[in-house]
């Protein structure tokens, strides 16, 4: 008897080291394994707000189609100016500008390009080369990403196939000015639901219980208030 009542007792004693263990080891774990994921889904967020800036600088607006937005990584270019040659002082003074030099030059008259002053004997061609080379967007947009796979672009990391919610708006600033605005995000419930739920509805609780109405998960952008893209971890 008195052998059985060790046994329990030491077994007792190594459930509460157990228990005393995981309760510190616990929120270690669960806070790591989060940060791990916060960053899979910020670097995605980050290209999502990459695309969109694209985006936009060639049509004008935002989109809130991933579709449309794949399909402009994939298939569009954009432009690189490549730019030789400057104007001299004694040119400045005289009154010459790149806009009116550029316009001799493109006429490809050289004998008007000459009389101009535009000419570069030494190279035997126009002094000034402003010319713009169309590259393929993704290769742009993300440089050196040989693993990068465009078309993951919508998907939140670790949810499962889940997508992150996209939306386009526009506001009006403080002093009057009208914006375009966008924003992409993802609640924690979304890519964090395997994890511990308690310890997952904490993390949930602690935003909503901070001031000034923030959203709990990731966010770039915001239809709601004017911040220049930014993203809620920046």
């Amino acid at each position: 008897m008195k052998v059985v009542m060790r046994v329990l007792l030491a077994l007792g004693i190594v459930l509460l080291a157990y228990i005393s263990w995981r309760s510190i080891q616990g929120p270690i774990d669960f806070n790591a394994e989060v940060a791990r994921r916060d960053q899979a889904v910020i670097q995605r967020l980050v290209d999502i707000r990459t695309a969109q800036i694209a985006f936009r600088a060639q049509t004008g607006s935002y989109t809130a189609s991933f579709d449309t937005l794949i399909s402009f990584v994939k298939e569009g270019k954009i432009a690189t100016l490549v730019k030789s040659g400057d104007l001299s002082e004694a040119q400045l003074e005289d009154g010459m500008t790149e806009e009116k030099a550029m316009k001799i030059i493109r006429t490809g008259d050289e004998k008007a390009i000459k009389a101009a002053g535009l000419w570069d004997e030494s190279k035997n061609a126009p002094q000034l080369v402003r010319d713009s080379i169309f590259t393929p967007a993704v290769e742009v947009l993300y440089p050196n990403r040989t693993s990068f796979n465009i078309d993951d672009l919508r998907y939140v990391p670790f949810a499962n196939g889940a997508q992150f919610e996209m939306g386009v708006g526009s506001l009006v600033t403080a002093s009057g000015y009208p914006i375009q605005v966008f924003e992409a995000k993802v609640p924690y419930s979304v890519y964090l639901a395997d994890l511990d739920q308690k310890l997952l509805n904490q993390k949930i609780q602690e935003v909503l219980d901070r001031p000034g109405n923030k959203y709990p998960g990731m966010q770039v952008g915001s239809l709601e208030v004017a911040n220049n893209n930014a993203g809620n971890w920046e």
